[in-house]
């Protein structure tokens, strides 16, 4: 090897060794980012939990402790067994379940028609649809409240799904729309040759090729409708007519907080969705990464 080629291969070696450091202060200030942002947006929930593993006494104590010197399941236990909690956690089951079911078919089959059918001005939907959100939830709630009073649907749990139901059916509509034009028609022109039905390739060929949208869609209706408060405490009077939200909410009592009970109701009430939410992971990712054609 000559001279020239010796040097030019230090050379290159040297930038390769910079590129390597510089590559691994990046890959750094990743770690550090991620870090503090998860602890910022985790303490919280890690504050949640300890503390309703805490005695009544040492919640409010201070200094705080951090990591709790004295663990019990008390807080639960009176939770399930001395309040209304559980009739609350039935009705959100109900209700969301309600949303889910009517969000999730709705959508699959307006989605399915923008899709395949020639509709006029259909690309103004996706307008119409985005532009739903623009508004809060709080605008529709008294001409919602006058309607289900004239349907006799006040303090009923249907009245929570239906209200919720049209918050969330805009934005699932709108996904399920640009998902199913992922889905090649050609699948379904194949089906159709072998002797299917137009409903029964929608079924067997595209519900199950757009399954990561309905995914999706099914994990944004049930955050929505398993957080849902507005419409909860709008719609739903008597206690034993209350989810989960607003039934937590009456642990406040003016100037009185009872933080066992909440400590305990808040930390029950994230655990389904986070359950969901790395469960269903790689779904979401797929479903919300569609791109419009």
């Amino acid at each position: 090897m000559s001279t020239a080629d010796s040097l030019g291969a230090r050379i290159g070696n040297l930038f390769s060794l910079e590129d390597k450091g510089i590559y691994s202060l990046h890959r750094l200030a990743v770690y550090v980012v991620v870090g503090l942002g998860l602890a910022f947006f985790g303490f919280p929930i890690y504050w949640m939990v300890i503390s309703s593993l805490k005695p009544r006494e040492l919640i409010t104590a201070y200094p705080p402790e951090l990591i709790p010197s004295t663990v019990t399941f008390a807080n639960y236990e009176q939770l399930f067994f001395e309040t209304a909690y559980i009739t609350w956690l039935t009705n959100s089951l109900i209700v969301t379940g309600g949303v889910i079911v009517l969000s999730v078919g709705l959508s699959t089959l307006a989605g399915y028609a923008l899709t395949r059918y020639r509709i006029p001005y259909k690309k103004w939907f996706a307008a119409v649809f985005i532009l739903a959100y623009m508004f809060p939830p709080i605008t529709l709630g008294v001409p919602y409240f006058i309607i289900f009073l004239r349907l006799g649907l006040i303090n009923k749990l249907p009245a929570v799904m239906l209200g919720t139901t049209a918050f969330t059916l805009p934005f699932c509509t709108w996904l399920m729309w640009q998902f199913f034009q992922t889905v090649p028609l050609s699948l379904e022109e194949a089906a159709w040759a072998s002797g299917a039905s137009r409903l029964r390739g929608i079924f067997e060929v595209a519900i199950p090729s757009a399954a990561p949208g309905i995914v999706a869609v099914t994990i944004y209706s049930f955050a929505l409708g398993w957080n849902n408060f507005l419409f909860a405490f709008i719609f739903l009077q008597t206690p034993e007519q209350q989810v989960l939200t607003t039934g937590i909410n009456s642990f406040m009592q003016g100037s009185q907080v009872l933080w066992s009970n909440l400590m305990a109701g808040a930390a029950v009430l994230s655990l389904p969705p986070i359950i969901l939410v790395l469960v269903l992971n790689r779904y979401i990712m797929a479903g919300f990464a569609v791109q419009a054609n």
